[in-house]
């Protein structure tokens, strides 16, 4: 009896759980973030050069791949090595990457660039909100922009395929 209880307990605690957290429930459920096929969130962040700069003033009418990240994720650092292999590409297909610091201090972020020799324009979402606004559950999250501003897609490693999920085909 007391068996049956409490995996009846334990049961409506998991459907309240799924029930309270929305966002995080259509990744977990879906595999899927929501915002994919919809606007991507516009936001406004300091930078690593102590300016406040928007996505859209950022990206302009290019597509983007916005990276999602922390400095002591393994996983992070090596999409960020995959990236940096594949920056020149990338960039000279028109594409923005917009890389997006979470819950770290300008001071933590200069000095990983620093040693591993890296060059990009961060933004610093100490706070995680933008985060939130894009329903991110880990790092590392890549969210992939089209040049409308519309969320392609939402992976957690760099995918071969990156040009066929911005431009809608093969190049």
């Amino acid at each position: 009896m007391r068996r049956r209880m409490l995996g009846l307990i334990l049961a409506v605690l998991a459907a309240g759980f799924m029930w309270r957290v929305p966002a995080a429930q259509a990744q977990f459920f879906m595999f899927e973030n929501p915002l994919v096929g919809e606007k991507a969130p516009d936001f406004e962040l300091s930078t690593m050069q102590d300016q406040k700069d928007t996505l859209s003033k950022y990206r302009g009418d290019k597509p983007a791949i916005i990276f999602f990240w922390t400095t002591w994720c393994p996983h992070c650092r090596e999409q960020i090595s995959t990236m940096e292999s594949l920056k020149t590409e990338v960039e000279s297909k028109g594409i923005k990457l917009v890389l997006v610091d979470l819950g770290e201090n300008k001071k933590q972020v200069e000095r990983y660039f620093k040693k591993n020799n890296l060059d990009y324009n961060v933004f610093l979402d100490k706070d995680s909100k933008v985060a939130e606004q894009y329903n991110i559950v880990g790092v590392p999250t890549l969210i992939f922009v089209d040049k409308e501003g519309t969320v392609q897609a939402v992976e957690h490693v760099f995918p071969r395929n990156y040009e066929e999920i911005l431009f809608g085909k093969k190049l």
